[in-house]
């Protein structure tokens, strides 16, 4: 194998400052960014939700949850850490555009 590893040209280089900055910022869209799209999301269905304001907090609340893995998982299949951020803000752009068009909690 003229002294070169098996399938070392397959695998990233780990060490490479490059890869640790796109782990680093897919970990940031993915932590910071979800938080903010789910705080967004809970804004926006809370306001939404065809109930009283304090019983449409807690479902809202709850499905909020399920955002959170959702933008996770898109932070880090994305294809490239500049589409993972695209995607986490026209996500929270779209769901503060619908709470503030739904407009203040009833």
């Amino acid at each position: 194998m003229n002294g070169a590893r098996a399938g070392s040209g397959t695998a990233p280089d780990r060490r490479n400052w490059r890869y640790r900055a796109n782990v680093a910022a897919r970990a940031l869209a993915g932590t910071v960014g979800a938080y903010a799209v789910a705080a967004l999301f809970a804004a926006a269905a809370a306001r939404i939700l065809p109930m009283g304001r304090l019983d449409a907090i807690v479902p809202a609340t709850l499905l909020a949850f399920l955002v959170i893995p959702a933008v996770m998982i898109w932070a880090f299949l994305a294809r490239g850490p500049w589409r993972a951020w695209a995607g986490v803000t026209a996500l929270a752009a779209l769901f503060a555009a619908i709470a503030w068009l739904a407009g203040p909690p009833a």
